[in-house]
């Protein structure tokens, strides 16, 4: 949160209460705001929450209600919000509905000084959120996880089906991997973070056109988030160290330029060809990868290089650190050989670049390995 403010940034927004008191403190002591996130349920997440079930739904309600009452006169707090994206695993949608409208009803009656929203992904039905003006009064504004489809946002929000009222980008950023171009194995081809800061930069710029409905956004992650890869969303390393999109970030929030920035990586070769698409390699054998960076501020540069399998089954699994350091040499540079797994399977080789200056750039290669 101290960066977020040293940075220009002026609010946070959190899925749940999970340690609300710490996080609106915190928040409040370094002049921030936040939109407290009021966890609902899921149904496809454990079958933990039946919309269906009338008794349920209203002992929900009532103990969201306790927490609106505990926490609605923080100076911290700038806005509910309920749930997230919770109409995709909720069974029926009219009923999820209902749900969140009673909620948005209930934290009205109970503190009418904040607004209310819920966040829906901008998705391929999104310009017709019309219908959740009809089936949600109660709900002030609507929070819009948006990624690659951001420059469609505009005129669906505005459509003759579409949601015409205040909304904020309450998850914004670069392609999430449901959104990329895959291999042949289905691996999502992720971008480089020089990439994706170059997104974020571009995407500012078309959120921001919107003056009639558009209030503000949240930029996602802040922090280090592993899904498929550890670095499709992260925004920092797990060192802290920043990418180019904080750095990007920063300037939008404040106006003012960092004194140095994150390196770029422009591309990579492997055996001294550009990449392909779908990289299958023979199992066992010895590659020849380099990666073409360079640093703005003529920074020296370092390497560090990593192999880990595909990461979906992994991360269902709980194996986030699973990495094959024996099949790359000890000490890595711009250019290196490295061994590929003898296990049939999909694989992905990173590589990271550090300046010296608490700044970081990633990329990855998904490669298939066959065994001959």
């Amino acid at each position: 949160m101290a960066k977020v403010a040293l940075y220009g940034g002026n609010s946070i927004r959190t899925w749940n209460t999970n340690e609300a008191g710490r996080i609106l403190d915190e928040a409040a002591s370094y002049g921030l705001t936040v939109t407290l996130g009021l966890e609902v349920g899921n149904e496809w997440w454990g079958n933990d929450f039946s919309y269906w079930n009338s008794r349920a739904v209203d002992e929900k309600i009532a103990a969201l209600k306790k927490v609106v009452e505990q926490y609605k006169d923080h100076p911290a707090l700038l806005m509910w919000g309920i749930g997230n994206e919770v109409h995709l695993f909720g069974g029926n949608q009219l009923m999820v509905l209902h749900t969140i409208d009673r909620i948005a009803k209930m934290i009205h009656e109970t503190d009418p000084n904040h607004p209310v929203m819920t966040a829906v992904p901008l998705g391929p039905n999104f310009s017709k959120r019309g219908l959740m003006r009809l089936l949600c009064p109660n709900l002030d504004i609507l929070g819009v996880n948006g990624f690659a489809r951001l420059p469609y946002l505009q005129e669906e929000i505005g459509g003759l089906f579409g949601w015409n009222k205040a909304y904020i980008l309450s998850e914004w950023g670069s392609e999430g991997p449901w959104e990329a171009n895959s291999t042949d194995w289905g691996a999502p081809l992720e971008k480089s973070s020089t990439l994706r800061g170059q997104e974020v930069d571009y995407y500012w710029d078309v959120i921001n056109k919107d003056s009639t409905y558009f209030l503000g956004g949240y930029a996602f992650y802040w922090g280090t988030k592993y899904e498929r890869t550890e670095t499709f969303y992260s925004l920092f390393s797990f060192e802290d160290f920043e990418t180019e999109s904080v750095n990007r970030l920063r300037v939008r929030w404040s106006g003012v330029n960092p004194d140095n920035w994150a390196p770029s990586l422009d591309s990579l070769h492997m055996n001294g060809e550009p990449l392909h698409r779908s990289l299958y390699l023979p199992a066992g054998s010895v590659q020849e990868v380099q990666a073409f960076a360079h640093d703005p501020d003529n920074d020296l540069l370092s390497y560090c290089w990593e192999i880990r399998p595909e990461g979906f089954d992994d991360m269902k699994k709980g194996n986030y650190d699973y990495v094959l350091n024996h099949l790359l040499p000890e000490d890595g540079g711009s250019n290196i050989q490295f061994c590929t797994p003898e296990q049939e399977g999909g694989y992905r080789l990173y590589v990271y670049v550090y300046d010296g200056n608490q700044h970081i750039t990633t990329h990855n290669i998904p490669f298939y390995t066959l065994i001959p």
